[in-house]
């Protein structure tokens, strides 16, 4: 099996027992139908654009502990790749007191409930959403950095977060940074979680 067949496998895994918790609490209806493929091997999002990655909310308590392990506070400044529905910058200003969220996606769809879900949680004054190639997005100003996306895009982002400021916070959800040794590592559920902080330049 391919790294990436692997990968959309255990991707698949996650979202199954995601939704097998979410069928036990009587939540089914909540839930968004698996992306499609495209003729290039592509998923496809609700919004018809192709994506690297399909799109897998992160749950909740997982949101809590990578915003807890970096230590999120007043004075940060929180960028979410691949944001979805928007929760986990929400949570950031809304549970953490950030100072500013930002979150990119490259689906509309997914853009627009997560503005939708910011003016619901009250935050639209400290979180904005952009509708981008998150290849192509500088996230420089970031304090915090989160991330949850499949192993080959993490490499071909790899050069951007080495570059960033020292002392920058990057937090990953299931899919960890080659080559770079995480602080700290730890375990919700079947999630793991791993924790970085951008080292000084030598």
């Amino acid at each position: 099996m391919s790294l990436k067949m692997e990968t959309i496998f255990h991707m698949a895994q996650i979202r199954t027992r995601i939704v097998a918790g979410l069928c036990a609490a009587g939540l089914c209806l909540a839930l968004l139908a698996p992306a499609a493929f495209a003729a290039t091997g592509k998923f496809v999002g609700d919004g018809g654009i192709e994506l690297d990655a399909p799109y897998v909310p992160t749950p909740q308590p997982v949101v809590d502990t990578m915003l807890r392990i970096a230590s999120v506070g007043a004075t940060d400044i929180v960028y979410d790749l691949g944001s979805g529905d928007g929760r986990l910058v929400i949570s950031a200003v809304r549970d953490f007191s950030a100072k500013k969220g930002v979150g990119v996606d490259i689906d509309p769809v997914r853009i627009k409930e997560a503005n939708a879900n910011a003016r619901g949680a009250g935050v639209t004054d400290r979180v904005t959403f952009h509708e981008k190639d998150l290849f192509r997005f500088d996230f420089s100003e970031a304090t915090v950095l989160t991330m949850y996306l499949l192993p080959d895009m993490i490499v071909k982002l790899r050069p951007q977060l080495v570059a960033m400021t020292p002392g920058t916070r990057i937090v990953a959800h299931d899919f960890s940074i080659p080559d770079w040794e995480p602080e700290k590592t730890e375990q919700v559920g079947t999630a793991t979680i791993y924790f970085y902080t951008v080292p000084a330049k030598k």
